[in-house]
């Protein structure tokens, strides 16, 4: 494996790729000249996704396109802009939606570009922001506020994948909430609850410091399923009733048939994870307990109201972004990430440190 020396000469830059066999190396690239109706971004910060270690053990989503320089929660800056693009400036600090799409299907003009019948998603089949400088169409880059850090911004799209899935259903003052996998969707998803009015939000997880960082931003009581049973922690907390909305966040084990058992009459089921294979969970619960099961797996339509709520304070990164890299050091990264290191939740990477 090749680390290299990541500093861009005048035209060429070192990227991370991939091509999904167990390793992440890094290539030399052109600094890319922005087409037309792209920027050409500096790269201040890239999250590191557990999708991204994904990635590298091949275990990408189907339309994955190998060898792929790898990173998707991107925040940058705007170094050149191509003909034609008008919404942004030289400057502008941005963030990427890493959505490509065409437009004209039926998906795209019914506002759900995120399902376009062409799509290409940044990191995932069109090279992401493990790399100093990219070039990408300009409507995925969202412009930011000064009081919005590059840290803050590389968070939006993990923060927005959570609010996308959520927004798809109601909340109310008087629920009882649970959000199963304190990672940084979980954690997201307290405070997100939080902000939505729902006082009592329960936590579950494995690791008592990320437990404790869920009841630093609002968690009412939190589970450790090591410890005991979760489902039977949660009836026991709600009196038998179930909770009224259930957040899954860890996209492993049982959870999802913990949401179904533990959920109330008519709860409503939130599924934000990634399982990469097949559960097993009980219809004859599902029927007889009308329950609501719904799905997100993007920051779509969410990307602006997360900003709001990071400037006013109703949602940090404190306790979620634990470690940062400079890019040079990605594979000490990538091994704090899979081997959860020092307390790791969230590591992000500075290409131009």
């Amino acid at each position: 494996m090749t680390t290299g020396n990541l500093t861009p000469t005048a035209d060429a830059q070192q990227a991370v790729v991939t091509d999904g066999t167990g390793s992440a190396w890094t290539e030399e690239r052109d600094i890319p000249e922005p087409a037309a109706g792209e920027a050409l971004v500096k790269v201040t910060a890239v999250g590191i996704c557990g999708s991204d270690v994904g990635l590298i053990e091949g275990e990408g989503p189907p339309w994955t396109d190998y060898p792929i320089v790898l990173g998707h929660e991107v925040a940058g800056e705007v170094v050149a802009l191509g003909d034609g693009v008008e919404d942004l400036a030289v400057g502008q600090r941005v963030a990427l939606h890493g959505f490509i799409y065409c437009s004209r299907c039926t998906a795209c003009r019914e506002g759900r570009y995120y399902q376009c019948d062409e799509l290409k998603e940044i990191g995932f089949t069109v090279d992401g922001g493990y790399r100093p400088y990219a070039a990408w169409p300009a409507y995925t880059l969202t412009p930011l506020p000064s009081d919005v850090s590059a840290v803050a911004a590389s968070q939006i799209d993990s923060a927005g994948c959570t609010l996308h899935a959520m927004n798809r259903i109601t909340t109310r003052f008087t629920d009882t909430a649970a959000v199963l996998g304190p990672g940084s969707l979980g954690l997201y998803g307290v405070q997100l609850l939080r902000t939505q009015g729902v006082d009592d939000v329960i936590l579950t997880g494995t690791r008592e410091e990320r437990l404790a960082a869920g009841e630093r931003m609002g968690a009412s009581k939190t589970i450790n399923v090591r410890e005991e049973d979760p489902i039977d922690a949660i009836l026991e907390y709600t009196n038998g009733r179930g909770v009224d909305v259930c957040v899954e966040a860890a996209g492993a084990g049982d959870v999802l048939q913990t949401c179904v058992k533990s959920a109330a009459r008519q709860g409503k089921i939130v599924l934000t994870g990634a399982f990469g294979d097949t559960k097993e969970i009980d219809p004859d619960e599902i029927v007889a307990k009308e329950l609501t099961i719904v799905g997100g797996v993007t920051a779509s339509h969410a990307v602006d109201e997360v900003i709001e709520l990071l400037q006013r304070g109703a949602l940090t990164i404190d306790d979620v972004v634990t470690h940062e890299f400079p890019l040079r050091d990605f594979e000490e990264a990538l091994d704090t990430v899979r081997e959860r290191r020092d307390g790791a939740i969230k590591v992000v990477l500075r290409p131009q440190a």
